[in-house]
């Protein structure tokens, strides 16, 4: 039955779409929202950093990064991170006074750095030596899923089937019954629920995103992999019968 509403939701979605741009449904029908959440070890991770170095002279800063790039890409050898997984992405240079009597302005040369680690085993190995360089700053830590588009199909079940019992708990209240999905959306449908109403006060947003860590607090945080809590909402229109 569930897979049923589904197709006949997805063949609405098209129609839904146009219609609720332009009036309101003609028929009677309900609204229901349902909301799918569960919390997903991660299974990959990604780091993101800046090498940074300033000198009088720019060729030694530039020296000085490329040194800890090529640290950088040994550790990552040895923990078995393919050159594939790491990108280093464009070298910039400012210049800056160095301090207010200097004669000389500073060179301040800087790249950055993004690894995938795809196997988690191994993150504290790589995390923790890189947290100890010197000249590395600014980092980031995400953590993801390979195989998410499964995840997110189990979520949009979970919020369908909520909606469902949302919708029919409500016909019943008047002695109704649920009718046909008249029109489904992953989205918020923003013109039928601010038009009349539906949209609650704090509207809640769909968020599949992953955990992200800056080094904004204690850098030691960037060593934990923590569960990622993923959601998937779905606005669902129903039928009366």
């Amino acid at each position: 039955m569930l897979k049923k509403s589904l197709l006949a939701a997805a063949l609405a979605l098209a129609t839904l779409q146009g219609a609720v741009a332009a009036e309101l449904p003609s028929y009677p029908f309900i609204h229901a929202r349902g909301t799918g959440f569960m919390y997903v070890g991660p299974d990959m991770g990604e780091i993101d950093f800046d090498v940074s170095a300033y000198d009088q002279v720019a060729e030694k800063a530039v020296a000085v990064i490329q040194e800890r790039v090529l640290e950088i890409r040994a550790l990552l050898a040895e923990q078995g991170v393919t050159d594939a997984d790491v990108d280093v992405r464009d070298m910039r240079r400012q210049i800056r006074k160095a301090s207010a009597t200097a004669s000389e302005p500073e060179y301040d040369i800087k790249c950055s750095i993004h690894i995938v680690v795809r196997d988690l085993g191994k993150w504290r190995d790589i995390m923790m030596p890189l947290l100890k360089k010197q000249n590395l700053d600014a980092f980031a830590a995400t953590f993801g899923l390979k195989d998410r588009a499964k995840v997110e199909a189990e979520l949009m079940m979970q919020a369908v089937q909520e909606a469902t019992v949302k919708a029919d708990s409500i016909a019943k209240g008047f002695g109704k019954r649920v009718g046909p999905v008249a029109g489904v959306s992953s989205d918020e449908i923003k013109n039928i629920t601010r038009a009349i109403g539906l949209a609650p006060v704090d509207w809640p947003r769909n968020s599949n995103s992953a955990n992200t860590k800056r080094n904004d607090t204690d850098p030691a945080d960037l060593l934990l992999v923590t569960a990622m809590k993923m959601s998937q909402s779905v606005d669902v229109l129903f039928r009366f019968k």
